[in-house]
């Protein structure tokens, strides 16, 4: 017989937003110190108070019977440009391993490219910038500008999720499915060129550090951010234009390069194309046409396409509907909606499935 899993039912409260407080509160006949031992485990739920909770939570009741996610969340997955309060961090969280518990779920059937885990270990020699050459090689890049990276990086089995983040301060965060399919998540209420810098330094991770030895004393970060503007901008392709920048000529450097402003000035600084002194005074122009946090200029983006050929594959060569689709990964319909199915979109599928799902 199937039991509740109450790693679920702490889970679901918090991709809702609420605390245990919040939910007692709309509960009958349980109060927050009994509710708390309910998701610990110390206190079996009645199915009264399933019932209660699920119909409170807008859950289904299959929902509480999945298995949780097992893959650690770490720092080193985990880019954040500052403290996020810890209620919106619990909902992204909640909502990031329902996620991937519900992929897992879809890709049962689907023959889905495997990541091939590539292993960049920096003690062995590899430099950031040496890694970002590699893999422009390896993904095929020819010189210049990168079109169509999130295309490029979901073509080697990497997964992209466009993630509606309840908070701002949320860049983005790498993680794996139980079934081991790597998936990068992007806020996507950032700026194109944020979007794509966050997800080209998620892909560093997963390169040079995910599956290596790191040791805590390594500054990670900035070993990442090398690689992200050595794999955007090649020293040896975009010193020319770097030399001659001006604050005039950031915008079309900006939309030429797909990265941000402030990201180019920085480079150009890396790369000594331009004097200290020059750097101080793009940097401080930026902030002075009020462009530090909000830029002029525009930057091309591709959208993520897997997640979105497999739900096409559902309905084009099974016939299953949006409510066969949500009853199968236990999820109530407007939550698969807002999800993985906000559009009905006309991608054609490239994927096929492995087995008969009759």
């Amino acid at each position: 017989m199937e039991k509740v899993n109450h790693k679920i039912i702490e889970i679901a409260r918090m991709s809702r937003g609420l605390t245990q407080k919040d939910l007692a509160s709309l509960l009958p006949n349980i109060n927050q110190p009994n509710l708390s031992k309910v998701e610990k485990g110390e206190l079996n739920v009645t199915k009264e108070t399933l019932n209660n909770i699920a119909s409170t939570l807008s859950y289904p009741i299959g929902f509480f019977y999945k298995e949780e996610l097992k893959t650690p969340f770490s720092n080193i997955y985990f880019r954040k440009r500052s403290v996020i309060p810890q209620k919106k961090l619990d909902k992204i969280f909640a909502d990031i391993k329902i996620i991937l518990t519900s992929i897992d779920l879809l890709l049962a059937d689907i023959d889905l490219a495997e990541y091939p885990r590539y292993s960049f270990d920096l003690t062995d020699g590899w430099t950031p910038e040496s890694v970002a050459i590699r893999m422009r090689e390896i993904l095929k890049i020819p010189s210049g500008p990168i079109k169509d990276i999130v295309t490029k990086i979901e073509n080697t089995g990497i997964i992209i999720y466009f993630y509606d983040s309840p908070d701002d301060k949320f860049d983005g965060l790498t993680a794996y499915t139980n079934d081991g399919h790597p998936v990068i998540f992007v806020n996507k209420n950032m700026p194109n060129d944020r979007i794509k810098f966050t997800i080209v330094h998620e892909f560093g991770h997963l390169v040079m550090h995910i599956p290596c030895n790191v040791e805590p004393w390594r500054e990670f970060e900035l070993e990442t951010n090398k690689f992200t503007s050595e794999f955007f901008m090649p020293k040896k392709e975009c010193y020319h234009d770097l030399r001659t920048v001006s604050f005039n000529r950031l915008g079309i450097l900006k939309t030429y390069w797909g990265i941000s402003k402030a990201a180019i000035i920085r480079r150009a600084k890396d790369v000594d194309a331009i004097p200290e002194a020059t750097y101080k005074y793009l940097m401080i122009e930026l902030g002075r046409k009020n462009e530090r946090k909000n830029e002029t200029g525009y930057v091309e983006i591709d959208e993520p396409k897997i997640l979105n050929m497999v739900i096409d594959l559902l309905k084009t060569e099974l016939g299953q509907t949006k409510d066969e689709i949500a009853e199968s990964l236990k999820l109530g319909v407007n939550d698969y909606c807002k999800i993985f199915d906000d559009n009905d979109g006309n991608i054609k599928p490239k994927l096929r499935f492995m087995k008969s799902a009759v």
